[in-house]
């Protein structure tokens, strides 16, 4: 029987039959690999209290579950956002935070794009006209032209870019919002930059690529609905708590904007009474823009040599807290 000198526990939703490269990666340096279900609180300190490295797909990495576990060298998150981890808690004790966040910069920007046309072409209606024998060649009105109007993104990390990229292809015209960002940035990507207001008032689209932070969270709420077109779709593939969604209910309700495309929601997943399952103008799906079959394929590989490098002292390629290596010395390859 193998001796390991790190455990490292993975916590969440997993295709167990994916997780032998991870596995493989790990035991490479010595690592043993636990896999748990999405625990939190109490019940992960008390599974995982010996661990050296945590995969986590969901659950909350607290300030006390982080002091709970004395070994613990580094967290890595399996998507794009670490919103789940305590980030500050974690740089002051030492503890490596490291994400992916390369490596679902496709998938997630064509998941946004399909969401903005299926709006636009009003796809889900026409398919439920003709299941119940209609058969009537024109689309519902409010009807775009794509070309010429103008996608609003809030957010131009790599994602926005990448989904700029997709609408300019499509002859839009793209404006962003992006507080953090120098103006060379909105110049490489060839993106007009605008204050958040003037973008909610000049788009026929708004994009959401913004992480959720103190600073983020109901961005999207009553007044800025209010100054958003009749004829706006809203578009959502980055974090539900972004959109206050009651404001946005009562904004759809209203009509005060046309429509939304949701991949993430308050609430994951949403109660049968939640109003957005029964509006014909949202299109819904369950926080599933990341995928594809090559991106799951990579993920384990990658998580697996992620936290590999930080348990043998080597930094992580995407380490999301550099100023961690005041505590915990990484070095560069």
């Amino acid at each position: 029987m193998a001796e390991f000198k790190y455990r490292v526990y993975r916590i969440g939703v997993h295709a167990r039959d994916l997780l032998e490269p991870e596995r493989l990666e790990l035991e490479k340096v010595g690592a043993e690999e636990i896999v748990l279900p999405r625990i939190e609180g109490d019940e992960l300190i008390e599974k995982a209290r010996d661990a050296h490295g945590i995969i986590d797909v969901e659950s909350p990495i607290t300030r006390r579950v982080m002091e709970a576990m004395p070994n613990l060298k580094v967290v890595l998150r399996t998507g794009v956002g670490v919103d789940v981890i305590d980030v500050e808690a974690a740089t002051e004790l030492g503890i490596a935070v490291v994400c992916v966040p390369d490596l679902w910069i496709r998938e997630v920007a064509n998941h946004a794009f399909a969401l903005l046309l299926a709006c636009n072409r009003r796809l889900l209606k026409l398919d439920s006209i003709i299941r119940a024998d209609g058969w009537v060649p024109v689309i519902p009105s409010p009807v775009g032209s794509i070309h010429g109007e103008t996608l609003g993104i809030v957010g131009l990390g790599r994602i926005g870019r990448a989904l700029a990229a997709r609408a300019m292809a499509f002859e839009m015209e793209v404006i962003a919002h992006d507080p953090y960002l120098p103006a060379e940035a909105f110049e490489q990507a060839g993106v007009e930059s605008a204050p958040f207001d003037e973008l909610l008032r000049r788009s026929d689209y708004v994009s959401i690529h913004s992480p959720k932070t103190d600073e983020t969270t109901h961005l999207f709420d009553d007044d800025a609905f209010a100054k958003m077109k009749p004829t706006a779709y809203l578009v959502n593939t980055s974090r539900g708590p972004v959109v206050d969604q009651q404001a946005l209910v009562r904004a759809l309700q209203a009509g005060r904007i046309a429509g939304a495309g949701l991949d993430v929601l308050e609430r994951e997943p949403p109660p049968q009474d939640e109003p957005l399952l029964r509006m014909e103008n949202v299109i819904l799906t369950p926080h599933s823009s990341y995928y594809s079959d090559a991106a799951i394929a990579d993920l384990p590989i990658r998580c697996g040599q992620e936290v590999a490098r930080a348990l043998t002292g080597r930094r992580p390629l995407n380490l999301f807290n550099p100023q961690v290596l005041d505590k915990l010395p990484l070095a560069e390859d």
